[in-house]
Formats: structure tokens, sequence, C-alpha cells
């Protein structure tokens, strides 16, 4: 998946903030303001109109983003790729997991697939995963 799939599979298809819904009101909002850092988690969906409000300084904060942010990360990573994900940042040999919970995080580039280790008949059940650099600033930034 692209990283703009992944964007709007978060929100589900809509506004992040107000939850104002079509494909055709919705915006990417880079949090950082730079729009060449176009990483996953530097990037929000809104509709025109909250985009509009922070820009122009109104209502919408900040931090109501990053606030914002910080919850649909977890929605993605899922609460065990967020744990397998701390485990790997803390142990240099990596994390032995099923990869079928989490190669949506290597897939998002903060996980890296190592040795495969254990199959039950044709079907891997077992690997090492390891924090990529972009996984390590992910658990300091959002999740730490």
């Amino acid at each position: 998946m692209t990283t703009e799939e992944w964007l709007y599979l978060e929100t589900d298809d809509s506004c992040a903030i107000c939850g104002a819904r079509g494909r055709d009101i919705l915006t990417i909002h880079h949090i950082d303001c730079d729009k060449t850092n176009n990483a996953y988690d530097n990037q929000i969906v809104l509709c025109h109109n909250c985009h509009q409000a922070y820009h122009q300084k109104c209502v919408l904060t900040k931090t109501t983003i990053t606030d914002r942010k910080r919850h649909l990360i977890a929605k993605i990573l899922t609460q065990y790729g967020v744990n397998a994900l701390k485990i790997a940042c803390r142990q240099e040999d990596g994390v032995p997991a099923q990869p079928f919970l989490l190669h949506h995080l290597v897939d998002l580039g903060y996980l890296h697939a190592g040795e495969e280790f254990m199959y039950h008949g044709d079907l891997l059940v077992l690997a090492t995963f390891s924090a990529t650099d972009a996984g390590r600033d992910l658990v300091k930034k959002w999740l730490g």
C-alpha cells in the first residue's frame, strides 16, 4: 500500500478531526508544514474546512492534530504491532513474532523482517523483526 492509502485507511476515508466524508472534500496535511516531508507519521487527512481552520489559526491547533495523529498511528500499527515495535527498539537482536501480524510495519518502513525460522507445514509461523531507524524515531516521537 502507498502512504496515501494508509492515510485514508486510518481515517476510513474521512476527515481525521470532524469526520466529514468524501474524497472530493479531503486533503492531506503535512503536520510539520514541510511539504517535502512525506513520511506517514507527518501526514494526516483533513477536510478542506479543517485544513483552512488550521492554516488560518482559528480553532484547530497543532496540538489537536498531533494528539489525533497519535491515536491514528496506534490504530494502524495495532496494539500487537506497537508492542512488538517497542520491544524491537529495546532488543538488539530483534523480536520473534508471527509475520502476518507485523508485515504492515515492514511495509511502512518501521520494522525489518529478518530470519525466518519456524514453519508449520508450508506456513511461516515465526520470524525475527528488528526496528529500523524510522521505527526508532516513530517510537521516540509518537509512542514513547
